[in-house]
């Protein structure tokens, strides 16, 4: 291993990628003929491949942090909020997890919710209390 192999690994990075993958099962096409319409993929022949994973940006309220995530269309979102809490140090029910304006719950998935390629989450501290 080289030296500037070494140094670029040690260098901090303002974003990062994860991946989140379900096992290995074979889901057969629901006749979705719209999957792929935001995709931007240069051949056809990987389109099959294409529907499977979205990539995803993570991005905290106050654009402080931004986290990458490529996930399969059909994964619930539970699974992402929790590898995000746990990579960052927060518990599930500490933070909000917002798509289009709308609170993404734990059975939504990239699917359901009409996501594509780098479509943006945005984070938010849950508030609780209010009472005096």
């Amino acid at each position: 291993m080289s030296g500037d192999e070494d140094a670029s690994k040690s260098l901090p990075s303002t974003s990062e990628t994860n991946n989140i993958e379900e096992p290995s099962e074979q889901n057969t096409p629901e006749g979705d003929a719209n999957t792929n319409a935001g995709a931007l993929e240069a051949t056809d022949d990987k389109a099959s491949t294409a529907d499977e994973y979205i990539r995803l940006r993570v991005i905290t309220s106050d654009m402080t942090n931004e986290v990458h995530f490529r996930v399969k269309a059909a994964t619930a979102l539970v699974r992402l909020k929790r590898s995000y809490c746990s990579k960052l140090g927060f518990q599930v029910d500490e933070l909000r997890f917002v798509f289009d304006g709308h609170r993404i719950t734990d059975d939504d998935t990239p699917k359901k919710l009409g996501m594509i390629n780098d479509d943006v989450i945005e984070i938010y501290q849950e508030r609780t209390g209010g009472g005096m």
